[in-house]
């Protein structure tokens, strides 16, 4: 079977929240008239194969299970479920492990993140309704396909958000020009330079007292309050996001989004979501 190792703690936070989720989320639709469909569009293999860990106990074991295979374990049951990754070799894993499940109606697709997900929104009829996760590989996630997902007012969503990679390309001195396409990508505007970077006291260039105020990047928290704003722009509930660490610093935000307005709809999700607060 083909390895996919990644993460640490924080991969058990988030995988962990995610399941609580899902099975909550099952258990409260599971009398209502309505389709329901887990998307996961970073899928993997289904599984998370930890190369530091040799231990055989049954909580390695679970904390091994990836999004994919705790999806297929829910108490109560989605009716359709839908695996996507780019990777051939993790979709050739996806097959091999879906074939455990044969009760599961299971479609796995090998296409571009984006594309899959604007495809898949498109095709929501008025039943439907869906869970989607977005675990992206770096920058993968653009702005564009987050404006599909709110548009479908069907959708919660569950999505990693590569915040020390935004910050990585959002240098302490100024942005590079090659960056720009990326991050407005990313961000959805090019307010982003007006919003991450503040001028700096101006400093004097030459003996004619010629003088230039320098760019210099905002701090991360605002950083981070300017993408929550952004988010919330387009959903009509976005959760304060829960922030993953690791000995290096943030690594991630994990935001939780609803795209449904309707009162009844948002303070449901509102509620699962609170419900399965982590306790870091």
């Amino acid at each position: 079977m083909v390895k996919h190792a990644f993460g640490g703690e924080w991969t058990r936070i988030k995988l962990d929240r995610l399941e609580s989720y899902l099975n909550i989320y099952a258990t409260a639709l599971k009398y209502q008239p309505f389709t329901l469909h887990y998307v996961d569009a970073f899928a993997g293999t289904g599984q998370r194969d930890d190369e530091e860990s040799n231990s055989d106990s049954l909580l390695e074991l679970e904390a091994l299970k990836g999004s994919v295979r705790r999806a297929l374990e829910c108490k109560d049951t989605f009716h359709e479920y839908h695996f996507n990754d780019l990777k051939r070799e993790h979709v050739t894993a996806l097959e091999e492990l879906c074939v455990e499940y044969p009760d599961k109606v299971i479609h796995i697709t090998q296409l571009d993140a984006n594309t899959f997900v604007t495809n898949l929104c498109r095709k929501l009829g008025r039943n439907d309704r869906a869970v989607i996760f977005l675990d992206p590989y770096s920058t993968a996630v653009d702005w564009r396909t987050l404006q599909i997902i709110a548009a479908t007012k069907k959708v919660d969503l569950w999505m990693l958000f590569p915040i020390s990679t935004l910050l990585r390309i959002l240098p302490q001195n100024g942005p590079r020009e090659e960056w720009r396409p990326c991050i407005e990508r990313l961000l959805g505007t090019t307010e982003w330079e007006r919003a991450c970077y503040v001028e700096d006291e101006p400093v004097i260039r030459d003996l004619f007292g010629d003088q230039e105020a320098k760019p210099q990047r905002s701090n991360h928290e605002a950083v981070i309050q300017f993408l929550t704003r952004r988010l919330r722009e387009i959903f009509p509930h976005v959760e304060e996001p829960t922030r993953l660490n690791q000995k290096s610093g943030l690594l991630f935000l994990f935001y939780f989004a609803v795209s449904n307005p309707h009162p009844k709809a948002k303070a449901l999700a509102e509620k699962l979501a609170r419900a399965i607060q982590p306790k870091l």
